[in-house]
């Protein structure tokens, strides 16, 4: 009776978009070998819907599966060294992604604290910030990559239970979904499939390498039922 599986997961020298084209490779391989429909994109300007339209979407054996972008919230901020920034979609990527039929999830992370209205009054709604800060000790784009299977879902564009990929620029996950209010009951990272291996910009790391792990390829089928309600 079989108990276990090998899988191999592909590690990135360093964190951050030159990994881009590679993850989607290997998200689009994934979902092929393993029958998944959807892959959910969390994306700051739209460029890793964009590639995956144009140049996997194309190909015959990539052409049934499902593109759902996820992207920052209307009004948050980051720093620059010119001041306060908002990263947005340009408006010739959102048409382009609408004209192939790519929705575009934009809401508040479910992780993300809610501030007072005075600084000194503290931080609301805290109690998912330590989900994000924890998933942190596997990269920087791990949280993100929960969080946009979670927005997906609950935006109604993925059901509970499903399994789909979901990715950033470094890193391509396997999950089983729900919306935010079940998280902790119903979702599970089902595997990974790749990730950065030294935390370049999260942690501030220096790209190093001390092992390189390999195994064969074995895929079960993916379980699909739900736990009692």
């Amino acid at each position: 009776m079989l108990n276990s599986i090998s899988a191999t997961i592909e590690y990135f020298l360093q964190e951050g978009k030159p990994n881009l084209r590679s993850c989607l490779s290997i998200a689009f391989e994934a979902a092929v070998s393993r029958n998944i429909g959807t892959i959910v994109i969390f994306t700051g300007i739209g460029e890793g819907p964009q590639i995956a339209v144009k140049e996997f979407l194309s190909q015959p054996r990539f052409a049934g599966i499902k593109i759902i972008a996820v992207t920052f919230p209307n009004g948050q901020l980051f720093q620059s060294k010119d001041g306060d920034v908002q990263i947005e979609i340009a408006p010739e990527i959102r048409s382009f992604l609408e004209e192939h039929r790519v929705p575009v999830v934009r809401a508040h992370l479910p992780f993300n604290p809610i501030s007072a209205h005075y600084k000194n009054h503290g931080i609301l709604g805290q109690d998912l910030t330590l989900m994000g800060n924890l998933l942190s000790i596997f990269g920087g784009s791990m949280s993100l990559c929960v969080q946009a299977a979670l927005m997906t879902c609950d935006a109604g564009l993925l059901a509970l239970g499903e399994h789909v990929i979901t990715m950033t620029s470094d890193t391509a996950i396997i999950v089983r979904t729900s919306p935010t209010e079940r998280l902790l009951t119903d979702f599970i990272i089902r595997e990974i499939l790749c990730k950065p291996l030294n935390l370049t910009i999260a942690k501030r790391e220096k790209p190093h390498i001390d092992h390189a792990p390999q195994s064969s390829l074995e895929f079960p089928s993916l379980p699909q039922v739900l736990p009692p309600e």
